[in-house]
């Protein structure tokens, strides 16, 4: 058996799939605990190749129209880290 694909498997199964997942998962999480969680899975997914600077630019341009205007500029500084 392929050990790659049985992580990406094993850690598919544990994220949530869906919003509704999502917000059971993290909405009763701190911020501190929301931004270990992502650059914990960021990290990961940069080492498996699935994570890319495209992805996470992607990812803002979706995401800044549903955001106030302060959150979609915190959110571009969490991904300009993420970048690093």
């Amino acid at each position: 058996m392929d050990i790659n694909a049985y992580i990406k498997r094993k850690s598919a199964k544990v994220r949530p799939q869906t919003t509704e997942e999502a917000i059971q998962k993290y909405g009763s999480l701190s911020e501190e605990q929301l931004m270990n969680e992502m650059f914990t899975l960021a990290a990961e997914e940069r080492q498996r190749g699935d994570l890319t600077n495209e992805k996470l630019d992607d990812f803002y341009n979706q995401a800044k129209g549903m955001l106030t205007p302060e959150q979609a500029e915190r959110m571009k500084e969490l991904i300009l880290q993420l970048k690093k």
